[in-house]
């Protein structure tokens, strides 16, 4: 035992934050986060969405773009101006949402959500289950995955000073693949992680690491304008145009 009344700890509700990361540049999609869904812009969508989940406290734009912060704050979202040296192309969003958590001297016992407005199909609900899923927990995070039909990692190998080595073991290469566990890919959409534990490790991954897993058909990641219009399409399927 360490000592802590941990019925004391379960009563205590902890502020939750969700951030939205989202720069102005874009090389391969322009103005991607401006990009009309649903009737709004991105950026203005993962704000609702945000906005709509029971247990959100307070949701946080991090952007270097005065029209993209005119669309979150016209959504409901608080604004920090993100820095030039954290908007480049090869900036990273968890330097982004530590930033922002700083500006808003956010305590180490902060829940960050962290909700890029490129996974539209992403809902109020998967936060709220994301949320459920971390609980009360003093660490580790919770990231939403999808079901992979790609290649198996561990029937993989990598190449160290001229020779193979497996990215697992051997006997695995060689398993019938129905064999080994399923696989799940990050889908960019929901990521629960304290501020502290951010703040430790400088990243969204942190152990023990909960997945809340969803159907590969609301996984779409917004790269290019073709996978708006995947998106979209989605969107109507689901009933949701």
């Amino acid at each position: 035992m360490d000592g802590r009344d941990t019925g004391s700890e379960a009563a205590v509700r902890r502020l939750v934050v969700a951030v939205v990361p989202a720069r102005g540049g874009s090389t391969g999609f322009p103005g991607k986060n401006l990009a009309p869904f649903l009737g709004r812009p991105l950026v203005a969508h993962a704000v609702a969405t945000a906005a709509a989940a029971q247990g959100v406290d307070r949701v946080v734009l991090s952007t270097d773009d005065p029209d993209i912060a005119a669309a979150g704050a016209a959504a409901g979202a608080e604004t920090v101006r993100r820095p030039d040296s954290l908007a480049t192309w090869d900036s990273r969003t968890v330097d982004a949402v530590t930033h922002a958590a700083a500006s808003l001297d956010l305590a180490d016992d902060t829940l960050i959500v962290l909700i890029q407005p490129t996974s539209p199909l992403r809902t109020s609900a998967d936060i709220e289950e994301c949320l459920a899923l971390h609980g009360n927990r003093a660490g580790g995070s919770v990231v939403q995955m999808t079901t992979s039909d790609e290649h198996h990692p561990w029937k993989a190998c990598v190449l160290v000073d001229g020779v193979l080595r497996p990215a697992r073991d051997w006997p695995d290469l060689e398993a019938p693949r129905q064999a080994l566990p399923p696989v799940l890919r990050p889908t960019g959409g929901v990521y629960v992680v304290g501020a502290g534990d951010l703040r430790a490790h400088g990243r969204f991954f942190v152990p023990e690491v909960l997945a809340q897993v969803i159907d590969p058909e609301r996984a779409v990641d917004i790269d290019r304008e073709d996978d708006l219009v995947v998106a979209r399409r989605r969107a109507g399927e689901l009933g949701r145009g």
